[in-house]
């Protein structure tokens, strides 16, 4: 068997919050050469909850188990706090860890991870996963091995990858970025895609809508 595709369950940005990560990404890639640009349909701006491979029927079996999760989980209202670049060229807008988003991926994992089918072969940085897993750190070591996927519990860091650079040191003046906070909303949508190059969302396989709650639990 070939690689199989790689899954990503991600939180789908409200209107108000998609347009303003497309922007952003536009300018971005006015301001220095970059890998990708967010866009309405094709490369979506999203937060990832969780990678994995499935197979076609594990897909399905994780459609399913999706569609149950989305059925009882309330909207979430996430603040958006800091912008921040890494070494890997990333650009990425991050968010407060709300309880409510943890306990979100915690749900999902429990639910998805059974289903997958060994290891990634690469993480979004393009690294080789059974060879980056001997060196990480302890913390990121334990949840490749036992999820597949290092951004979980402590790791867990919610955020939208704006961009990525070509010159990988490339810094963002902070004086040309908008508000942090301007990207806060209330997130409705949670999804399931097909990953690209570079953590990119490019294909929805499927999109469940939130129930609406009378307070969105910011956690």
């Amino acid at each position: 068997m070939g690689d199989l595709p790689v899954f990503d369950v991600v939180l789908l940005p409200p209107p108000e919050v998609n347009a303003r990560s497309i922007h952003l990404s536009r300018q971005c890639a006015s301001l220095a050469p970059t890998e990708f640009v967010l866009r309405e349909e094709g490369t979506y701006p999203h937060i990832s909850l969780y990678m994995a491979n499935f197979t076609p029927a594990q897909c399905r079996d994780a459609v399913d188990r999706l569609r149950d999760i989305s059925g009882r989980t309330g909207e979430l209202l996430l603040e958006a706090e800091h912008f921040s670049g890494n070494e890997h060229g990333m650009f990425e807008l991050f968010y407060r860890r709300s309880e409510a988003i943890v306990r979100l991926q915690e749900e999902l994992i429990d639910a998805l991870n059974p289903l997958r089918t060994g290891l990634r072969r690469l993480d979004p940085v393009g690294r080789i996963l059974a060879e980056h897993r001997l060196t990480a750190p302890p913390v990121a070591r334990a949840n490749l091995d036992r999820y597949g996927y290092d951004e979980i519990g402590e790791l867990f860091r919610p955020h939208i990858t704006l961009t990525r650079t070509r010159r990988r040191d490339e810094r963002f003046d902070p004086a040309v970025l908008p508000a942090p906070e301007s990207f806060t909303g209330t997130y409705r949508t949670l999804a399931l895609c097909t990953m690209g190059e570079h953590g990119t969302c490019t294909d929805l396989i499927e999109t469940f809508e939130l129930p609406a709650t009378s307070i969105s639990p910011a956690g």
